[in-house]
């Protein structure tokens, strides 16, 4: 049986454990790309709508400015989260285990180092989800934590995303209102979406008091597809196992309901989307989660390409085995007018 210490067997069962919830970054930003180098260059693509000119055959043809886009030299976030295995926790019984069971204080250690591994590859995911979240909410991704020195810092990285894509809604536009029409809202967000970037946003995903507000409206109720509803009544049925459930649809747009929480700097649990909001978007952008490089002397000197890095190591005094796992992630906006944000409640 493989030695799940070896950093290699780490590095092959890291690619088997189950992430966290990941909806947003599966389906807005669905591709990845490492780089071997801590800086890369990121294009932010701008559409632009040029009328081409109209001319004598015998003319000289014209010459067309290019598509407009903006290079950002980003140095990438890095990640490493430490967990440790002691010599006392491998001695005793671990949860579920049976009481006269004969496994041996290393078999527990590696099979509580799996657990760990499973933390880490999960607590990463659930980091990529955040700035997944955020970069749609906001067209930005904040990152906060301490740096070499321990002193704490926070940057924003801004995908330049158009100011007119996020929204807030005044009370007397509230989907509560029964004069507003949230479908009305929707079919202009979209065509907004579309001048700014000429991508369809044809998926809602909604924060709970949005869809709440959105679902009791009287002009919803009036139009949504009975096809995908059972006698009128909502079914919230389970979508991929993801912590999100899919509505239905209503005028094209598929809504979605999503699940999932992280905790902020002051240890709150806070929604990844925005319990008033509705993030908009389009699956057909190419907004992608690109790696940079992984920075460890134990891959022989050079920077590597991968996307979560693990490896393990035995500290003597006292008795402890340690797992580190490395990642370099960034969500990004390469359409950055793809998506919108809009407030739609208080």
């Amino acid at each position: 049986m493989a030695d799940i210490l070896e950093t290699k067997t780490l590095l092959a069962a890291i690619e088997q454990i189950p992430p966290a919830h990941t909806f947003l970054r599966d389906k807005f930003f669905p591709g990845s790309q490492t780089h071997n180098t801590r800086v890369v260059e990121i294009d932010v693509v701008k559409a632009g709508r040029k009328q081409v000119p109209y001319v004598s055959p015998v003319q000289e043809g014209i010459v067309m400015t290019k598509a407009g886009f903006k290079t950002q030299n980003l140095t990438m976030p890095y990640i490493k989260i430490k967990y440790d295995v002691s010599a006392v926790e491998a001695l005793k019984r671990q949860p579920g285990e049976n009481p006269y069971s004969a496994r041996t204080p290393d078999q527990r250690a590696q099979e509580i180092l799996g657990k760990r591994l499973q933390e880490g590859k999960r607590d990463i995911a659930r980091a990529i989800e955040l700035q997944a979240a955020q970069a749609l909410a906001t067209g930005k991704v904040t990152l906060a934590g301490v740096d070499e020195n321990n002193v704490s810092f926070s940057i924003e990285v801004d995908f330049g995303r158009d100011a007119e894509l996020t929204i807030t809604h005044l009370a007397a536009a509230y989907w509560t209102v029964d004069a507003v029409n949230p479908l009305d809202d929707l079919r202009a967000y979209a065509t907004l979406v579309r001048q700014k970037s000429g991508f369809n946003p044809g998926s809602a995903v909604m924060g709970e008091d949005a869809l709440k507000a959105f679902l009791n409206n009287p002009n919803v109720k009036s139009i949504m597809d009975t096809r995908r509803f059972n006698r009128g009544e909502i079914n919230m049925t389970p979508y991929d196992g993801q912590g999100v459930s899919y509505v239905g649809t209503a005028d094209g747009f598929d809504i979605y309901s999503y699940s999932e929480w992280y905790r902020d700097g002051a240890g709150a649990e806070q929604p990844m989307v925005p319990a008033n909001g509705v993030i908009l978007g389009s699956a057909g952008a190419r907004n992608i989660v690109h790696y940079g490089a992984i920075v460890d002397l134990e891959t022989g000197g050079a920077n590597i390409e991968r996307e979560i890095y693990a490896k393990s190591w035995l500290q003597q005094d006292p008795s402890v085995r340690w797992l580190l796992a490395q990642s370099s992630p960034l969500a990004t906006l390469h359409h950055p007018d793809s998506c919108a944000f809009i407030t739609v409640v208080a």
